[in-house]
């Protein structure tokens, strides 16, 4: 899923998991990147399609600059 308000950059992304373990505290009430709404994989930032369009969570706790607000 591709998202409206979030820019993906793969290529600057340094796999940290801070993205999956905010968005999985907040949709879930626990830390566990694999209930995240958002999968990072090798050279790929990918959205679920329970991803909340207006959500931009992720973009608060990416230190590197990998998901930015559009």
């Amino acid at each position: 899923m591709e998202k409206t308000n979030v820019k993906a950059d793969a290529s600057a992304c340094a796999e940290c998991y801070s993205c999956q373990l905010i968005c999985s505290l907040v949709y879930t009430g626990a830390f566990n990147p694999l209930r995240a709404r958002i999968t990072i994989r090798p050279d790929e930032i990918c959205f679920t399609d329970e991803c909340v369009e207006t959500c931009s969570l992720c973009t608060n706790y990416c230190a590197y600059g990998a998901l930015t607000r559009s």
